[in-house]
Order: C-alpha cells, then structure tokens, then sequence
C-alpha cells in the first residue's frame, strides 16, 4: 500500500511499469551469471535472463549459496561510523598520545626551541621510559622495594582503578593478550613482500576500483586506490571514502592518503588501522595540483622537513601495516633532492619509498 496515493510519482502495477519500460540491451545478465541472482529485479536491463511468470526474480540457488557471507567489496562506510566522525565521537587514543610527545619539546625547549618528531633515540626506548599505547601518560613502571622495606606500603599507595571490586569482577575466556596496550616494534610489524611483483601505481581519477579490476585480470599483482584527503575521510564524507574500497580479487591492496599536518594524517593512520583492511598504506608526497601544494600537501612536504618527519613518525606509530611514501626527483625543476630525502625516510621509519621520475 502507498500512503501517497494518487499523488505517488511512481508506478506500482509491474505490467505497467515492464511495458513503459525501455527494451532490454541483452538476453545475459552477468550478475545472475556470476551470483545467481541479480539485485535489480525487473528494473534490469537485462531482465528477461531471470524473471519468471509474474515478473518475479529467478534465483540460481546452488550458485548464489557459494557466495552466500561472502563480501564482494570490502571498505565501506558504514552509517555508524559516519555518524561517529561527524559528531567527532571517535576515540584517537595513540594519535592523541603521539601528538602530546610533540607537544612537550616545545615548552620544555624554552625561546629558540624547535619541536620536531620523536627522535631514533626514544622510540627505541624501553616501555619502562615511555607510556604504553592506551594507558595514559602517568603509567610508570614498577619499581621493586629497596631491601627492607614493605612491599605491601607501597602497594597501598599506587594508585588502583577506581572500581576495584568491579575490575577484579570482570571474566575472560581464553588468552588475554597485551595486542591493545603494547605498540609493536618495527620488527613485529607485518612485511610489505612485493619483490618482483608488477606494482599498480595509484593514479588520481583513472585509477578506481574497475580500472583496478582490469589490470588484475591483465596480470597486476599489487594495486593501491586512488589519492585520498585526509581532512575528508576524518569528517566521513562517503565520496572520498569511495576511494578506499577494496575488491575480492585485490589480494595485495594499499590505500594513498594526502595530507599537510602531522595531526590530521596521524589520526586519519589511526582511523584507517581500525575500520578498514588493507596491505600497506602510502603517503602521497609527490602531486604537484596548486590546490594540494598550496596548503602546504603533496610535493610541498618535501621542502618541510620538519613537518614531513612528523607525519611519517606519526603514521608508522599507530599503523600495524607497513608505511610507504611516494616523493617526486625534486620541487624545482633541473633540481633533484630525492636522494638527499630517502635515506632520512629510512630512519623515519617508511618501509618503502618509490620516486616520480619527473
């Protein structure tokens, strides 16, 4: 029943609706082909390849069963997580914590300072000199009593959780795992193997998901989606999450984020290393578009060493998947500094860099 009435602006008797509608452009539908069942009804133009008597939709059922669970596409946005990013509800917990460790340099460093990224030096600190990912920034580690001295004074005086009775109530099942409070070292991470595999590279409006699909087929062993603004993905808007889709058949996938600040691509790292699944995540450090470099993106970042740093330190410590970052031969034209660049990206803990040779 239609509530609208005669003032509805659609039809609803199928037999009108089949003979208004245009003839049909083939006798094979592929989606019923493939899946055993076309979602699109009699609206499908080729809808004759599975309506039966009364227009109803034919369903291959021992073909659609062995995709039945299955995901096509993979990396969509969900309402929920829309609804999230845009009331700003997300939670960026290591994000937040990195940026803090930026922070504290600068007020420390009194006049002249100069607030760079975490140094080699800490990040290969002990977790007994740096607060665990999730903890907070007042973890310490425990000290043991000096010879002679209680031990229990000093577990009456470190502070507990509020809910004493409430946490030591709370029943796991299995292994408990460290996975959420621990960050992993760079040797725990997940290796990025494409050696002497035949590399997509992410092209900026061609490079969509059916271009990818195509190049699979014609032997593309390694494929990463189109450039990606951080500042949209983080307030959800669903045409740029679009870009980070992923199909079935792209067993080796990445996304490209651009960005200009270490606070927006960290926690746009952070947002990504939760909701979505991919292979690798790269760093667009080489669009020359005024619209990007303007703002300080794209192949900008490479004459600010300073912020640059920042956000690749920032990005490999809340990503649990391998950093790559493209860069271009130079800014200036007849005037190469990529070779000069690489080897600090190294240090700054990318796992792989490629070069625009232009």
């Amino acid at each position: 029943k239609c509530y609208f009435g005669s003032r509805c602006r659609f039809l609803h008797d199928v037999g009108e609706y089949m003979a208004a509608k245009p003839a049909d452009l083939g006798r094979h539908c592929v989606l019923f082909e493939t899946f055993g069942k076309c979602v699109y009804g009699v609206t499908c133009r080729f809808a004759q390849a599975h309506l039966g008597d009364g227009y109803r939709n034919v369903v291959n059922a021992d073909l659609a069963e062995q995709w039945e669970g299955r995901s096509l596409v993979r990396n969509n946005l969900s309402k929920e997580l829309q609804h999230r990013l845009r009331k700003r509800k997300f939670s960026f917990k290591k994000a937040e914590e990195y940026l803090r460790g930026l922070a504290k340099p600068r007020g420390a460093a009194g006049k002249g300072g100069k607030a760079t990224g975490s140094s080699t030096q800490e990040q290969e600190a002990s977790d007994c000199t740096t607060p665990q990912e999730g903890l907070g920034d007042d973890l310490e580690c425990p000290v043991l009593p000096e010879q002679g001295e209680d031990p229990k004074a000093d577990a009456l005086q470190s502070p507990g959780p509020a809910g004493g009775a409430e946490a030591s109530s709370t029943k796991t099942v299995g292994p408990v795992t460290d996975e959420d409070v621990i960050k992993l070292r760079s040797c725990e991470k997940r290796k990025l193997e494409i050696q002497g595999k035949l590399y997509l590279a992410p092209l900026t409006t061609c490079g969509n998901l059916p271009f990818r699909r195509v190049c699979k087929r014609f032997g593309a062993d390694v494929t990463c989606g189109e450039m990606a603004v951080c500042t949209n993905l983080l307030q959800g808007q669903a045409s740029e999450w679009a870009l980070l889709k992923r199909h079935h058949t792209e067993d080796i996938f990445g996304v490209q984020l651009e960005g200009a600040f270490p606070d927006t691509m960290t926690k746009c790292a952070e947002l990504l290393n939760q909701t979505i699944e991919v292979d690798f995540v790269d760093i667009n450090v080489g669009c020359p578009i005024d619209l990007v470099y303007k703002k300080g993106g794209g192949c900008a970042l490479m004459t600010r060493s300073n912020k640059f740093e920042q956000i690749v330190r920032g990005m490999n410590s809340v990503l649990d998947v391998p950093l790559t970052v493209k860069i271009r031969t130079g800014v200036q034209e007849k005037i190469n500094v990529a070779h000069k660049i690489i080897p600090k990206i190294r240090e700054w803990g990318a796992s792989m860099v490629t070069v625009l040779g232009y």
